[in-house]
């Protein structure tokens, strides 16, 4: 029997999911081409030497890597309670809005615009964190657990986009670096924004709402006439499982299964900051563009920069079975970018030229280590398992609990570059956090992944 073709509500939603994923990515390369414009973050985060930094111009570095995190950590609880009062797609379209209208304000030198912008944008992100997955999971035939990990694995190429239009931008005017590349989380969540109106509201939200004909035309639009008949007695089972949300509560704890899914979704989201790519998209360009030779022109590096993301992107978009082999593909995806982390070791000892390109394979071994390997393997990992009355509080929890681990994983880096009193010692701090990191996924990730089975 052959499967006829998707549907072309299907093929919206997951190009929908996939742009999604890009504004992500698109977002923290922004905010790496917006310290390459800023006159002192490239001083301050320079890879060789001690460093004398002000506090002041520290500080700006921190608001500006830490304003996304921020943002996210107050946009999910608002959109989350938005989607469920007034449906999934009236808040995914507000938050490609908000990401799409906050992209606009950063501009070379205004610092109050740029951190409003970005708080606006990650308003945005962190909305698209807690209502994405609803989205899939109730329009979506197989459901969100393929359909997420490749979502939040394309992020580099939305970086990619960034960096490469922020260096197109510089070509033409010196510090347009900075509008050129928010430009492109803009034009990504209007691409977002456009694609929801053109889906309809799922039918889960509908069947809570008792509007059991609109919950059965939603199936129709979204898989057949067909499929629609058979679904929507899923609907309503699914719909009913899941009425009755409750939080987290000791009494939950208490039960063995609920423990080893609320310790082995926390250790799936903190493993994947092991690999440091998201610090790499965030750091890269301001590092590349002080190593560039005399004579150079810092765009052609960073295109080429882009061009390497985007393949890993790529990647990420492109790989099956996410889930198969989950652990083992945690320890490949660290230990590739422990490798890239100890490339830099080589750093002003292979002349200009060798600096640009050891910056280059170390940043992209870091970036493919995390979204080709790794976010794929844990993203969604155990959702599935998830009690129904807690369903909710899970999503919750994953929103709050991955802003965190950003800041941590970028702020955390911005202060070992700009504080180590030299390059020896900053490479020794981020491999041993890197390798005390491992050690505890190695002793803790196989016994909570192996509960779960």
């Amino acid at each position: 029997m052959t499967l006829g073709p998707r549907p072309a509500a299907q093929l919206r939603l997951r190009a929908l999911l996939v742009l999604a994923g890009t504004v992500h990515g698109a977002a923290w390369g922004a905010v790496g081409m917006t310290l390459l414009g800023d006159d002192d973050a490239p001083a301050i985060l320079a890879l060789d030497g001690p460093r004398v930094t002000s506090e002041a111009d520290l500080l700006t570095c921190l608001l500006l890597v830490a304003a996304l995190p921020l943002g996210s950590l107050l946009g999910a609880p608002a959109l989350d309670r938005l989607s469920h009062t007034l449906g999934r797609r009236p808040a995914v379209m507000s938050a490609a809005a908000l990401i799409a209208v906050g992209a606009l304000l950063p501009t070379p030198g205004g610092l109050i615009l740029t951190l409003s912008g970005a708080l606006a944008v990650g308003l945005g992100l962190g909305g698209l964190t807690i209502v994405l997955p609803k989205l899939a999971h109730e329009l979506a035939a197989p459901g969100h657990r393929r359909l997420m990990p490749r979502t939040w694995a394309v992020a580099p190429v939305g970086a990619a986009g960034a960096v490469a239009a922020g260096a197109l931008a510089s070509l033409a005017e010196p510090r347009g670096a900075v509008v050129g590349a928010w430009a492109v989380p803009a034009v990504l969540a209007t691409l977002v924004l456009l694609l929801a109106t053109a889906l309809p509201e799922t039918p889960h939200w509908y069947t809570a709402q008792n509007r059991l004909e609109a919950a059965h035309a939603s199936l129709v639009r979204m898989h057949g006439a067909l499929e629609a008949a058979v679904a929507i007695d899923w609907v309503l089972l699914d719909a009913g499982t899941r009425g009755d949300q409750a939080r987290l509560s000791r009494s939950d704890l208490t039960i063995r299964r609920v423990r080893q899914v609320v310790v082995a979704g926390l250790l799936l989201e903190l493993v994947q900051a092991l690999p440091l790519g998201l610090a790499a998209l965030v750091l890269t360009p301001p590092l590349l563009a002080g190593r560039v030779p005399e004579g150079w022109v810092p765009a052609g590096p960073l295109a080429m920069l882009a061009l390497l993301w985007g393949g890993a992107g790529l990647c990420g978009l492109l790989r099956r079975r996410a889930h198969h082999l989950a652990y083992a593909w945690v320890m490949v995806g660290t230990g590739v970018s422990v490798c890239g982390t100890v490339l830099l070791a080589l750093l002003g000892s292979v002349g200009p030229v060798g600096d640009v390109v050891v910056l280059l394979a170390a940043s992209t071994l870091m970036v493919a280590g995390q979204y080709v390997a790794v976010v794929p393997a844990c993203a969604g990992g155990v959702d599935p398992l998830v009690p129904p009355w807690l369903l909710r509080s899970q999503r919750r929890a994953v929103a709050a609990l991955r802003p965190l681990v950003q800041l941590v994983s970028v702020g955390g880096a911005v202060l070992v570059l700009a504080l180590a009193p030299s390059s020896a010692v900053m490479l020794g701090l981020v491999l041993g956090g890197q390798l005390l990191s491992l050690l505890l996924a190695l002793l803790a990730l196989p016994r909570a992944v192996a509960a779960l089975r």
